[in-house]
């Protein structure tokens, strides 16, 4: 199932007034796309934290990137490579 994420901005970031019709002319201004990613359903027992559970922000304001993230294949990426060291 396909998940809004965050947003990847599609244009430079003007200074804060120069975009006409803006919400907000005291904030700078980038025009942006949605991100999407897939979701999949874990069943709690699956996990074996809770940072596998919570969804973080991360963003890069010079790449224009905006977005939730989650670590869980990040952690079982890490639990397979410490079992194969022992």
């Amino acid at each position: 199932m396909p998940l809004p994420i965050g947003y990847a901005g599609i244009s430079p970031l003007y200074a804060a007034g120069e975009v006409e019709n803006a919400r907000d002319s005291t904030t700078p201004f980038r025009f942006v796309e949605s991100l999407h990613s897939l979701g999949q359903w874990i069943s709690p027992h699956r996990l074996d934290g809770l940072n596998q559970l919570l969804w973080t922000q991360e963003s890069d304001a010079d790449k224009g990137i905006y977005r939730c993230i989650n670590r869980y294949a990040d952690s079982l990426t890490e639990s397979f490579a410490y079992s194969q060291e022992q």
